[in-house]
């Protein structure tokens, strides 16, 4: 018995002493557990506040900057500050007015003159929260904080109250910024402080823009519907809500079919807000899209004004670092960019339109007239008019940039002053041979392969282009074929070069309309474009010819201001070196053969007082598209002529037509300036050429500026061609000044810009 006891307590012993043993093994991972979970806690703790020291030196200087930007407006708020904008202002170069938009369709509508449908629709749409928050959604608040942390830190959406968006439209700048989102969050309450729900939603439908220079409710009711806000129905209400969202995008007249999706998706979101029943969505849905576009009569926008939003519009892009893109692999990427561009560039515009902006430009008025009148008399031959648009027929557009400050300093769209559309930068034509000395043979220049002196055998070949008339020379200098326009020599020098090369160039100049479908197309050397150029791109392609090669990012803007925040944009002329000095001194001496020798192309068209200018003409197939781009050491201008609709004109060239227009403006603004002559960089060299059009060993001599260039010899760059002639020389031509008030010796005589 005694054994047995003893065996028991044994076995007892054993099982508690292994129990123990568990019980501190699993007591010793729980204490190491813990022990991980403190330090991993103290670790994150120390990251939080790591990461919270860098958030607050970030965010401390955007926060002192917020907070000093709208003390004031904290303060000093007041009804003013949500009514109508004041008109934006364009200013010529002297500072006087010369345009104005956002007149004309306004009308201050109270709330209560308002159909529920538009302001209950808005909460629906935009703030549903907008009854009860104090000015801050949080909810949507965080939603787009998240949002911002997916894309990587871009700003894509709001989470902008009702209120907010007031603010934003009437009292702050239009860009997404940190900055701009913290003052908005900072004056909201104070906004919701002063002012009743009813008034915010009052501001708010009076001062949304809805396209059409339609600026608040009651205007846009009245264009649209031709009734008043407070008779809209749900799907009128339906639809101006959309509009205010996106006034391009939803366009009932031009986007009918994305204006109608938008239309029933924000009814659909208005009856499952309750703002409408279930009878009410489903008629509303089936209706279809009618609109009146009634309104009184309105002066157009002339082409300064049309053409200076356009400018601003895009320096403010530029100013937010929009990614501009010219040349594309493929159609994704030509398809999203164009879609990007798009989008932000139209919220731009109608931004400014919507008004509150001071647009200071470059635009000389007298030569302005000058132009618009050689334009209207070279084509008033003419009469025929189209019979919908009571518009005339044959139309042309002409840009002209003074060289020695890069600026446009005059644009025209078409003839007379009652066609609103600006063809000078809106509509995009076949070149013709105009785009050959860019794409051909100053980049064919640059790459060193070919010179003013170099032989090509002008010939018919297979799949290769015509010459006018069928005519062939057979082995012939660059210098000729470019007086003579010759397209099989022009064509081969792309093919030697590459399409890529060639194209390259028209990229580093900003030409637009390039498309994916260009990509290794030949046909571009004769100007075969899909979409085809710009008048005010071809201006600025010759325009950086005439200055050395170096192009300037200089539109017409000068600066930019607006009421609430000053000077949010001022020009500092950029420039960049496209073509080395000495490619682009070549092209401009090969092209002032076009005009001088007998056999060139615009040889009719020398100005007057012997002034030393270049030239090429562009003749497209059957003449439906004509063009002159000819320059002097002053200025540059392109002219276009042809019809909206491309058709024949048989007879007409690049020279009968739009050269005589560039003759007729040119001889007049040049009158009293001397003949000046384009600065030969110290790079360049004279030799003798054999038949072959090789050079001369041992020939080179330095040129005479003041001599013309002697028989049989030819230039060269030795730079790009070999330095077989080097020298010292202080003349050499270099880049012009950085502002066009610089004190500095750039070879131009003073005259009025």
């Amino acid at each position: 018995m005694k054994d047995s006891i003893k065996m028991a307590a044994s076995i007892t012993g054993r099982l508690i002493q292994i129990i123990l043993s568990i019980a501190g093994n699993y007591i010793g991972i729980l204490f190491s557990i813990i022990g991980t979970a403190l330090r991993v806690i103290a670790l994150a703790f120390t990251i939080i506040i790591i990461a919270g020291i860098c958030i607050y030196v970030k965010v401390l200087p955007i926060f002192t900057e917020v907070r000093e930007e709208v003390f004031d407006k904290m303060v000093n708020l007041d009804e003013d500050d949500f009514t109508m904008k004041e008109d934006t202002l364009v200013y010529d170069s002297k500072g006087n007015t010369v345009g104005s938009v956002n007149a004309g369709r306004f009308k201050y509508v109270p709330v209560n003159e308002i159909s529920p449908y538009i302001y209950n629709g808005y909460i629906a749409v935009e703030d549903r929260r907008f009854k009860t928050h104090g000015g801050v959604d949080i909810v949507a608040t965080l939603r787009a904080g998240i949002t911002l942390l997916k894309n990587h830190m871009e700003i894509t959406q709001g989470g902008s109250t009702i209120t907010q968006q007031i603010i934003k439209n009437n009292l702050l700048t239009q860009d997404k910024s940190y900055t701009r989102k913290m003052a908005e969050i900072m004056l909201a309450p104070a906004v919701e402080a002063k002012f009743t729900k009813a008034q915010i939603m009052e501001y708010y439908c009076n001062t949304n823009y809805y396209g059409y220079r339609c600026y608040g409710i009651g205007a846009a009711s009245r264009y649209y519907f031709r009734k008043e806000a407070s008779e809209l129905k749900p799907h009128e209400a339906a639809l101006l809500i959309s509009l205010s969202n996106n006034p391009s995008a939803y366009d009932p007249v031009n986007n009918p079919e994305d204006a109608l999706d938008k239309r029933n998706s924000v009814l659909e979101t208005m009856y499952k807000e309750g703002v409408i029943s279930e009878k009410q969505y489903k008629t509303a849905v089936k209706k279809k899209l009618k609109v009146k576009q009634y309104s009184e009569e309105i002066e157009n926008e002339s082409y300064v004004v049309s053409y200076a939003i356009h400018c601003a519009a895009n320096a403010l892009m530029e100013e937010e670092n929009f990614g501009y893109k010219y040349i594309f692999k493929d159609k994704s990427a030509y398809k999203k960019y164009k879609e990007k561009y798009s989008k932000v560039y139209n919220e731009k515009c109608e931004d400014i339109r919507s008004g509150g902006y001071k647009i200071y430009t470059s635009i000389n008025m007298k030569k302005q007239k000058k132009l618009q009148k050689s334009v209207d008399d070279g084509l008033a031959y003419s009469t025929e008019k189209d019979s919908e648009t009571g518009k005339y027929a044959l139309q042309g557009a002409a840009v002209c940039i003074n060289n020695k400050t890069n600026y446009v300093v005059a644009i025209t769209g078409g003839r007379g002053k009652d066609d609103e559309f600006n063809r000078a930068y809106l509509s995009a034509r076949q070149s013709g041979s105009a785009i050959k000395p860019l794409l051909d043979y100053a980049p064919g220049f640059e790459s060193g392969i070919f010179s003013p002196s170099t032989i090509v055998d002008d010939h018919q070949f297979e799949d290769g282009p015509d010459n006018s008339g069928d005519v062939y020379y057979g082995d012939i200098s660059i210098r000729e074929a470019v007086a003579r326009s010759l397209n099989t020599v022009a064509w081969q020098v792309f093919e030697e070069i590459t399409p890529e090369y060639g194209m390259s160039y028209l990229e580093k100049l900003r030409f637009r309309n390039l498309s994916y479908i260009d990509n290794g197309n030949l046909s571009l050397s004769l100007g075969g474009f899909t979409e085809g150029v710009r008048v005010v791109d071809m201006a600025k392609g010759y325009a950086t010819l005439a200055n050395n090669g170096s192009y300037s990012n200089r539109t017409c803007i000068k600066k930019i201001e607006t009421a609430a925040d000053g000077i949010i944009y001022k020009n500092t002329n950029n420039k960049t070196q496209v073509f080395t000095e000495d490619a682009a001194w070549m092209m401009t001496d090969v092209l002032r053969g076009v005009i001088e020798e007998s056999y060139g192309t615009g040889h009719s068209l020398q100005l007057d007082g012997d002034q030393i200018c270049a030239g090429k003409t562009g003749t497209t197939n059957s003449s439906k598209d004509v063009w002159f781009c000819g320059y002097t050491k002053y200025y540059t201008t392109v002219v276009w002529a042809g019809y909206d609709t491309p058709r024949e004109m048989p007879g007409i060239t690049g020279a009968s037509l739009p050269g005589v227009i560039w003759k007729d403006y040119m001889d007049k603004i040049h009158t009293g300036l001397e003949p000046a002559g384009f600065t030969i960089p110290g790079t360049i060299s004279l030799a003798e050429y054999d038949s072959d059009g090789r050079r001369i060993e041992g020939t080179s001599i330095e040129p005479d500026p003041d001599e013309e260039r002697p028989y049989g010899m030819d230039y060269f760059s030795n730079v790009i061609h070999g330095e077989e002639y080097s020298r010292d020389d202080e003349t050499s031509g270099g880049e012009a000044p950085e502002d066009e008030d610089a004190s500095v010796d750039d070879g131009f005589q003073d005259y009025e810009y």
